[in-house]
């Protein structure tokens, strides 16, 4: 009740109607935990949308929603989507009732998201139990980021990661985690052959093709697992498909291998297994922030094996890493070098400032103190800029409305602060004016120009990188 008159809650009335998948569905896709093979269960389905966009694009998914599909089986799956489920309950025991249920009917990862506070405005509706009534009849409640990892870990019994603000993922496997959190700290996507499709083999009397040419599918397959580990795979690590597909071709493993090796230049295999150390370093590095997550995976540990010899020796490389985050003058020393590669710029008070896609070339030190950031605040799904202040152990992330505009507004941004383990989202509209710098454009590109016009219009300094809006 609301003083003294009763509340009839329309929880349906937060379903939304979307064109794109939702942001929590949108990270299992980007972060490869929904995949072809892999069935998902939308737990509060709302109308659908995001399960007609998996199904067309091939994802085995279905859905339960008491208002829209009430009818529906609640059936368990690999991956399960409770998203902004738990805001639009008011009765806090339906809350843990539900998140226990969804967690019931996973088998590899759960995804629970909601609301939180400093997303929207609260002045106009009206206080009722732990959150607010909505004009529109509906209830919100607006957790704090801790606090809804507080809610989990505590009705879970388990450690969520936190996948972006708001949004976290539940693991009941420890190698599908391990998987997940070296993918995610790695930001590297490999530039592999491509695949292409299968073509029908003539069945004249023509030439038989080289086993090159009728394995090129395979060769491809391998070639994507070379440069992705900086090793060879083994046996058992190869999908049975693709042995089935060497067989019928008569080609041994052994023959396939050298055939994708020859195609991958030395220089690129070199990097590739550095790249693998440097990340497996700053996978571990990152681990011990939180011990609870330092599972591995057999592929992992084989990485391991075969790029540093043994888990002691990749851990005492790791923690050397992590210390040295420490040192401002190493920390400087990082940002530098990235300023002078282009890779992003300083402001006025020494933060290196860049964005995301410029990740994969950072020095090592700036992509493991992004990733002590992203361990606790996770990322924005929208388009965002990246503010590190490794010395006062501060970032932001500062999340632009619309990145194609010219001058794109950010209308609010999630601070970290990486002494306080502490996360929070801020209102606080500002103006980009060098987007033409962090996006490495030529000096002659029009973005500059309308840049510089408005700096000039404006009587703004010609280096500044944000313009507040009151």
């Amino acid at each position: 009740m609301i003083g003294d008159q009763p509340v009839s809650v329309a929880r349906h009335r937060t379903a939304m109607v979307r064109h794109s998948l939702s942001q929590p569905v949108a990270l299992l896709v980007r972060h490869g935990l929904l995949r072809s093979g892999v069935s998902m269960f939308d737990y509060g389905c709302g109308q659908g949308d995001d399960l007609r966009a998996l199904v067309n694009g091939g994802i085995e998914a279905t859905g339960w929603d008491p208002h829209f599909a009430p009818d529906a089986a609640k059936s368990c799956a690999d991956v399960v989507n409770l998203g902004f489920v738990l805001n639009v309950i008011e009765r806090p025991e339906e809350r843990v009732e539900a998140l226990r249920e969804a967690w019931a009917l996973t088998r590899s990862v759960l995804a629970i998201s909601t609301m939180i506070a400093g997303q929207v405005p609260v002045g106009g509706l009206t206080p009722y139990g732990d959150g607010y009534v909505t004009s529109r009849g509906t209830f919100q409640k607006y957790f704090q980021h801790a606090e809804l990892r507080q809610f989990i870990a505590h009705t879970l019994g388990i450690e969520p990661v936190v996948a972006a603000p708001g949004i976290f993922f539940a693991f009941t496997c420890d190698e599908e985690l391990a998987e997940y959190l070296l993918a995610r700290r790695s930001w590297r996507s490999v530039s592999t052959a491509r695949f292409q499709s299968r073509r029908e083999r003539d069945q004249g009397r023509e030439a038989r093709p080289d086993a090159a040419e009728r394995i090129s599918d395979e060769v491809a397959e391998l070639v994507n697992f070379l440069l992705k580990r900086g090793r060879l795979p083994q046996l058992d690590e190869l999908p049975s498909t693709l042995l089935d597909r060497l067989a019928e071709q008569r080609v041994s493993l052994g023959r396939a291998l050298d055939i994708a090796r020859a195609t991958i230049a030395e220089q690129d295999f070199a990097e590739a297994r550095d790249n693998r150390r440097e990340d497996l370093i700053v996978h571990r590095a990152l681990s011990m922030l939180n011990p609870a997550q330092a599972s591995s995976s057999e592929g992992i540990s084989r990485d391991i094996r075969a790029l540093f010899g043994s888990q002691g020796e990749l851990a005492a490389q790791a923690k050397d890493y992590l210390f040295g985050l420490a040192d401002p003058a190493r920390m400087r020393s990082a940002m530098d070098s990235a300023v002078e590669a282009k890779m992003g710029i300083l402001d006025d008070r020494g933060r290196f400032v860049f964005v995301p896609e410029a990740l994969n070339d950072l020095p090592g030190a700036l992509r493991c103190f992004a990733g002590c950031v992203t361990h606790l605040s996770g990322e924005p799904a929208s388009e965002f800029l990246y503010r590190l202040d490794p010395v006062r152990k501060r970032a932001t992330l500062i999340v632009l409305d619309d990145n194609d505009d010219a001058l794109p507004i950010s209308s609010h941004e999630v601070r970290i602060d990486l002494k306080r383990q502490d996360v929070s989202m801020v209102a606080k509209r500002r103006r980009l004016l060098r987007k033409a710098d962090l996006k490495g454009l030529g000096p002659r590109a029009k973005q500059r120009s309308a840049e510089r016009r408005y700096r000039e219009i404006n009587y703004l300094a010609q280096d500044a990188i944000f313009e507040t809006i009151l």
